[in-house]
């Protein structure tokens, strides 16, 4: 077992059965199949994840734009209304969008995908016929980001046999399915970014109003760029 395990690797599947136990002739022949699911399975929901902010954005810009563009000038045009937005809505909607839908999401489900292929792949190859490929760790309710559960959250499908591609991988599968401070900072500034490209979409604003925001949405997405890998870095490369 790799130390690059996600939940608390005392308590896994791993260490209750033991890495020497042999698959079943069944279990053999039927987890290239089951593997190839779960690839397809965890893809589609990766490709879900990613079209709900880009979704959102084509919704607001093909459902009514003219309703869009006439609520936004009503709201700015009164300056409580339109410090409320400022100050509340953008925070409201950075936090959403940058930590929840942008990043965490997305990385909640890719990294799964790829060690399912993976697994796809050691499953066909002789050298790996004598030994289980996957294992799965829990992790108390509230240690770790996933749907509310009774008890412990599983986090499975973490690799039997690591390699440098693997660790890879489960270091973005950590980074998913766990909060870090510094990251979740670092993605604040791209969930106000998503804000700033309504007006850019959405048809109707002016034009210079839409150049401007564009400008800011690229400038916050590149800071959440910088400040992402750095805090990446810092969690799994210290100095």
């Amino acid at each position: 077992m790799s130390d690059v395990v996600a939940g608390d690797a005392s308590r896994s599947t791993e260490q209750a059965t033991g890495k020497d136990r042999t698959p079943g002739p069944a279990a053999l022949v039927l987890r290239p199949f089951g593997y190839l699911g779960m690839t397809l399975l965890w893809t589609v929901i990766w490709l879900i994840a990613l079209a709900i902010p880009a979704g959102t954005l084509a919704y607001l810009a093909f459902d009514d734009p003219e309703a869009v563009v006439g609520n936004l000038s009503q709201r700015f045009a009164n300056p409580v209304e339109a410090i409320a937005m400022v100050v509340f809505l953008v925070p409201l909607l950075a936090l959403i969008m940058g930590p929840g839908a942008i990043f965490h999401l997305p990385f909640m489900c890719w990294p799964p995908a790829v060690l399912c292929l993976t697994y796809t792949l050691r499953a066909l190859r002789p050298s790996y016929a004598g030994e289980k490929l996957s294992f799965t760790t829990y992790q108390a309710r509230g240690e770790s980001i996933g749907p509310p559960t009774v008890g412990d959250l599983a986090l499975s499908l973490q690799p039997v046999r690591s390699t440098r591609f693997t660790d890879a991988v489960m270091r973005f599968y950590i980074a998913g399915w766990s909060l870090d401070g510094p990251m979740f900072k670092a993605m604040l500034p791209v969930g106000a970014a998503w804000s700033f490209l309504v007006p850019v979409v959405v048809p109707g604003f002016d034009p210079t109003l839409r150049v401007v925001c564009l400008g800011v949405a690229v400038v916050l997405t590149l800071v959440s760029l910088v400040l992402g890998v750095r805090a990446f870095r810092g969690r799994f490369f210290p100095a």
